[in-house]
């Protein structure tokens, strides 16, 4: 079989290596790679179902005039029901309008509490910011105002919305808007998550750097050291790979679970979240490419077994010594052995 070029693992392991960067660095300032998240939360409609409930009081007994008219006849009891008739239209329509406050309140209803729209976990970082033009505009883009560290301080997202809260003109807390404990424990469970996710991608960054240099290193060492040359790559690329693959599992399957947590536990207070889907592109990409590495270097060493060489320019001669197969047109040397060869003179 024809020998790959050793180009193979540098090229895919430098594209892996800047995939796997990138994914660690996304959200490391604001709008740089946003869209390359973990998971989000839309707080937009936090509270929303508090005021709306405060607007219409479910305890406010409903009138039941339909019984004094039924008591009346004649003209009277015609008039009585038009009557009726018309404060129930005028009910509705009132209720219509107070929804409709209540949708506008929703729209702005982050800046009124002191919080903001969206708050978006990355790796190292989380970001926070408000949608343009607004929160209820269908695909309405993130405009990050701030970030702030993650990993090092934790992904807390409810102590920062707490804090946002009794900041704000109206002072209120998460339990003020009906945040329970079974939501503050998912909360905890997904920081933990996160924080394990992150190691796992710093050691996969290292990992995979490594397995670049000592792809490239490969270009002067093989001549040399072949086998333990070989044997150095394969390694650096199997634990690259591994660590790529823990930290995508992790960071894939923990951000869509905490989501569907997030949004079932959260609906009632006007809380949701949803899991990143750039950020698992490029993770999956890296590791393939990774995986490419892997091969190769896996594929060379079960050729260095059974006796083949990466050694492709040192000459036709010399690597048909080591393969042990006679080029036929290469005089044998051993059939001039014995021969003398005499010095004639010229008269």
């Amino acid at each position: 079989m024809k020998q790959l070029p050793i180009g193979i693992p540098i090229v895919t392991s430098l594209a892996a290596f800047i995939l796997v960067l990138l994914a660690l660095l996304a959200g490391s300032r604001p709008g740089f790679m946003e869209n390359y998240d973990v998971i989000s939360f839309n707080t937009s409609a936090l509270g929303q179902d508090v005021i709306l409930r405060q607007n219409k009081d479910p305890d406010e007994p409903t009138p039941t005039s339909g019984t004094l008219c039924d008591k009346l006849d004649g003209i009277l009891g015609r008039t009585c029901s038009s009557a009726t008739a018309a404060i129930d239209s005028l009910q509705s329509d009132i209720a219509d309008v107070i929804n409709d406050v209540g949708n506008e309140i929703a729209d702005e209803l982050a800046d009124r509490l002191g919080i903001h729209e969206f708050y978006s976990l990355h790796a190292l970082t989380i970001c926070e910011g408000d949608f343009t033009p607004n929160a209820t505009a269908p695909g309405a883009d993130r405009n990050v105002t701030e970030c702030h560290k993650g990993f090092t301080n934790g992904y807390n997202i409810s102590a920062m919305l707490d804090r946002g809260l009794q900041l704000g003109p109206y002072r209120l807390t998460l339990n003020d808007l009906g945040f329970t404990d079974d939501m503050q424990d998912a909360i905890d469970t997904l920081n933990t998550v996160l924080k394990a996710f992150t190691a796992l991608l710093i050691v996969a960054v290292g990992f995979t750097g490594l397995s670049l240099l000592a792809s490239v290193a490969a270009l002067f060492l093989i001549p040399r050291r072949e086998r333990g040359t070989v044997l150095t790559n394969l390694i650096l690329a199997s634990a690259a790979l591994l660590f790529l693959i823990l930290s995508g599992l992790i960071g894939t399957i923990g951000g869509h679970i905490a989501a569907q947590k997030a949004n079932e536990k959260g609906k009632e207070i006007g809380l949701s979240a949803t899991p990143g889907k750039g950020f698992v592109i490029v993770t999956w990409v890296a590791v393939g490419l990774m995986f490419i590495v892997f091969g190769y270097w896996l594929w060379q060493l079960l050729r260095h077994k059974n006796g083949k060489t990466m050694r492709v320019k040192r000459g036709k001669a010399r690597d048909s010594e080591e393969s042990g197969v006679v080029d036929p047109d290469r005089p044998d040397m051993r059939s001039f052995s014995g021969v003398r060869f005499s010095r004639t003179r010229r008269g």
